[in-house]
């Protein structure tokens, strides 16, 4: 009898043991972000946002940045990042620009999507003191639209650096990257895609804005998003993974 309460004593010690040593370990799931840095660069007419995130949680995600101008109250400008992956502890520089038509007084709100989960800044002051009259050198041809992304052909009349494309006009609600290219040569071509994300596809208007050089050239472009389909579209989608567009 002795012996049995021993041994039994023995083992609800080291189910206790193990039930604490498991709940130690346990780490509770955290979907967390900071913001870690955050610079406005202004040249002339195009405005840079770089921000960067930091992972301060427990388990990774998919996060984008979102950009609010605004002239008073009226929205101006609704511009996104590209979606780049953050697991924990890493940090990421998300980049969003706007190009400005006009010198102002202007506000801009910084916005985070990371998870299922929110980061929203508060309005600040944006004051573009002098706007360039632009150069119209830029081209767009050849537009395809495919189920989560388009492809065009840029041209470019002229030797151009940092370029960024930035969608316009578009569908509200829809998600629409915008794109940077360090620089092109005097009637160069290049294919460029860019990724969105529809709420419910449908056919619909897109506008295109092309900056360069500090603002110094500016071009837009409105297309017509509607799908290609049967033989013809998927000629068109072999030679678009053919070429590799930037």
């Amino acid at each position: 009898m002795k012996t049995l309460l021993i041994i039994l004593l023995f083992f609800l010690l080291f189910s206790t043991l193990v039930l604490s040593t498991t709940l130690d370990v346990g780490v509770s799931e955290d979907v967390s972000i900071k913001i870690i840095n955050e610079n406005l660069n202004i040249s002339n007419n195009v405005v840079k946002f770089s921000t960067e995130f930091y992972n301060i949680g427990s388990v990774g995600y998919k996060g984008r940045a979102r950009l609010f101008v605004y002239n008073g109250t009226n929205l101006i400008s609704d511009g996104w990042s590209e979606e780049k992956s953050l697991m924990p502890g890493e940090k990421k520089t998300f980049d969003i620009y706007w190009y400005a038509k006009s010198s102002g007084n202007y506000e801009y709100a910084l916005r985070m999507y990371y998870g299922n989960e929110i980061l929203e800044n508060d309005r600040k002051e944006l004051k573009i003191d002098e706007a360039s009259k632009p150069e119209d050198i830029f081209e767009i041809t050849n537009y395809r639209t495919y189920d989560d992304h388009i492809i065009f052909d840029l041209k470019s009349k002229e030797d151009a650096k940092d370029i960024v494309i930035i969608p316009y006009k578009y569908v509200t609600g829809w998600i629409f990257e915008q794109k940077a290219i360090p620089n092109m040569e005097k009637d160069s071509v290049k294919a460029v895609s860019l990724n969105y994300i529809p709420l419910m596809w449908a056919p619909a208007n897109l506008t295109l804005s092309v900056a360069s050089d500090n603002g110094k050239y500016y071009s837009e472009s409105s297309i017509k998003m509607d799908k290609l389909s049967g033989l013809i579209g998927l000629i068109y989608s072999i030679y678009d993974s053919l070429r590799r567009p930037v």
